[in-house]
């Protein structure tokens, strides 16, 4: 998780909705759906989601450790690497809710997900983990992850049990233990260090410290003066 960006005291409630993000609840959550897809019929769909999610996640990963590693980030927009919350969120909300059992869950399911990913990109604004732009390429990532899929599945129904159980792992995200156990953001930040050869990572404000002036040249004296 990047600093954070001001000290103001942060609502509980929004603390319970950037858990919804957390990869320790959506990867299993991402298994089960791909399982789901594939045993409800919907093999294409499911080979779709796994190249899709692996490419999107590998590039989130790769943004980070870029910036943790080398400082590579974009000043202007305070970027320092995709939102990985924002990201699981968008790309797996959609599809976890479109498994809900009826019409309810076919028509409403997967833009009620992309609601709550969108929720949860609000949240990491709020309690200083990312920028604004972190979260909307985040959420823009994950939603070219889970919106082809949804559009594969149609009105198809997901029967297996796999895709009706899966949403019950949201509950877990009111337990603030069992949504932060798996800490992704410590291993991204030793990838990063392993590969620069750094021994501490890059920090937000370090992206945006102003550059040296340049410096002036003293004015030429006239040959012959004292």
């Amino acid at each position: 998780m990047s600093e954070a960006l001001s000290n103001t005291p942060i609502a509980p409630v929004w603390w319970t909705v950037t858990h919804f993000g957390s990869s320790s609840l959506l990867l299993p959550a991402f298994v089960l759906v791909a399982f789901g897809l594939w045993r409800s019929g919907a093999q294409a769909a499911a080979r779709h989601y796994v190249v899709a999610m692996t490419a999107a996640v590998a590039l989130t990963v790769t943004s980070k450790c870029l910036f943790y590693g080398w400082g590579i980030g974009i000043a202007a927009i305070d970027f320092t690497g995709v939102s990985g919350h924002g990201l699981l969120a968008a790309a797996i909300l959609p599809l976890l809710l479109r498994g809900l059992p009826g019409r309810w869950g076919r028509e409403l399911g997967a833009p009620l997900g992309a609601a709550l990913a969108l929720l949860v990109g609000v949240s990491r604004v709020v309690v200083g983990a990312h920028s604004v732009s972190e979260v909307v390429a985040a959420w823009l990532l994950g939603l070219a992850v889970s919106v082809p899929v949804v559009r594969r599945l149609g009105q198809v129904p997901l029967r297996h049990p796999a895709s009706r159980w899966a949403p019950c792992l949201l509950v877990l995200a009111l337990n603030t233990s069992t949504a932060t156990y798996l800490p992704t953001h410590a291993m991204e930040v030793r990838i990063a260090l392993w590969l620069s050869g750094k021994v501490q990572p890059f920090r937000r404000h370090q992206l945006h410290q102003a550059a040296p002036a340049p410096a002036t040249l003293a004015p030429a004296v006239p040959a012959g003066a004292h």
